[in-house]
């Protein structure tokens, strides 16, 4: 019989997209034993009555007076408290080279505390995170990360924290700062495509003409048009259309994708005309540099949010709490720019906020699903796969 602790992490673990790419044969049933035991575990289910998450309009002068002047005051009530700790540490999915200008930068903001961190692929976070979470290990403070997050907090390990510039985030979840986005947008090759012959929106892309033209993101991994389809789900509250939208894009009969960046690469060589999706901040970069490659402005982006959760054991609370503050601030939302990525702000001006790369007043489509957001398996084994797989 597994121990309760042992129980949350075979839930959580579950729960992550991950394991149906990367475990063994052996590990899948070990997990799938692992969920007879875990359903029966009261702390795994409460952790269902997680607020959900809720999209914001655009923001105004009077919000970022308010936001700029709350966070100056929880600044200046938690640095003391920080620089006693005197440490910071992060996981985190984003590039390395991202997490040494972030990290830098807020060392130089708060002398007096050493920022490190550990990156990492989203699969090896959340096992190395429940791995010590159920060790009582306090190993770390902020998990920064898009899919991991909510997986985590779903077993438990995550505390609630809701920050004090909830007002300003285009997204906000009132148990975990969302500090940047990830927005995705349909890029195409501009040598391939004509913009009269671009698909009018999402669900366009899954019309016959466009069969063998188009980069497709892997549905089944979790990972952007498995958020796109959430997302889309949430929005049309059709099951009809979403489930023949899903049936046009099996019907293209192109081979599926499970790098992002690899996919886009791919459009960007001329092998394939459409990238369903991109990622924005991929193609503002390429556009930059000159590369044949543009997007449909007039589909929605969908957003899904980039996170940075607080570890219910972290060793350095209140150094975290400042730190997911900070990269909310507009300082921090200017260092995570510099480096390529959106940011979470609705009054945030650059190249890749919604108002700048779509125009004033488009209507993002943010993915909000609990159930997908925390246990994403779940989600595409109930609503993708039998008409994906079937």
């Amino acid at each position: 019989m597994l121990s309760n602790s042992t129980k949350v992490i075979a839930v959580a673990l579950s729960m992550s997209f991950f394991l149906a790419t990367i475990a063994t044969a052996a590990e899948k049933a070990a997990v799938k034993e692992s969920i007879k035991e875990a359903v029966k575990d009261p702390k795994a289910a409460a952790q269902k009555l997680i607020p959900k998450q809720v999209k914001k309009e655009g923001g105004s002068a009077g919000a970022t007076a308010a936001a700029a002047k709350a966070f100056e005051k929880a600044s200046a009530e938690l640095y003391p408290k920080a620089k006693q700790e005197g440490n910071l540490i992060v996981y985190s999915v984003w590039d390395v080279e991202h997490l040494r200008v972030i990290t830098e930068a807020f060392m130089k903001r708060y002398p007096g505390i050493k920022a490190t961190y550990w990156q990492g692929r989203n699969p090896e976070i959340v096992t190395r995170a429940l791995t010590e979470f159920q060790g009582g290990q306090a190993s770390f403070d902020v998990v920064l990360s898009d899919n991991a997050p909510p997986v985590i907090r779903a077993a438990g390990a995550i505390m609630n924290y809701d920050t004090v510039q909830r007002d300003v985030l285009v997204l906000h979840d009132p148990t975990m700062p969302t500090v940047s986005l990830q927005i995705q947008a349909l890029s195409y090759n501009t040598k391939k495509m004509k913009p009269a012959d671009l698909p009018k929106s999402w669900e366009e892309v899954a019309n016959p003409k466009y069969k063998g033209m188009v980069a497709l993101d892997d549905p089944m991994r979790a990972g952007p048009l498995s958020s796109m389809l959430s997302g889309l789900k949430t929005q049309w509250q059709d099951d009809a259309r979403y489930n023949k939208f899903l049936k046009g894009l099996k019907a293209l009969n192109v081979p599926v994708h499970k790098s992002t960046s690899a996919m886009f690469r791919l459009v960007i060589s001329g092998e394939y005309s459409i990238c369903m999706p991109a990622l924005l901040h991929d193609v503002m970069e390429e556009i930059h540099k000159g590369t044949p490659v543009g997007y449909v402005r007039t589909i929605p982006p969908v957003l899904f949010p980039r996170q940075a959760g607080i570890y219910v054991k972290a060793p350095n609370p209140n150094a975290a709490k400042l730190f997911a503050e900070w990269l909310i601030s507009e300082e921090g939302q200017k260092t995570i720019d510099s480096v390529g990525r959106e940011s979470a702000r609705n009054d945030f001006k650059s190249k890749t906020s919604i108002d700048a790369a779509f125009g004033k007043g488009t209507k993002p489509l943010p993915v909000t699903d609990q159930l997908f957001l925390e246990d994403p398996k779940k989600w595409l084994d109930t609503y993708v796969k039998p008409i994906w797989e079937g």
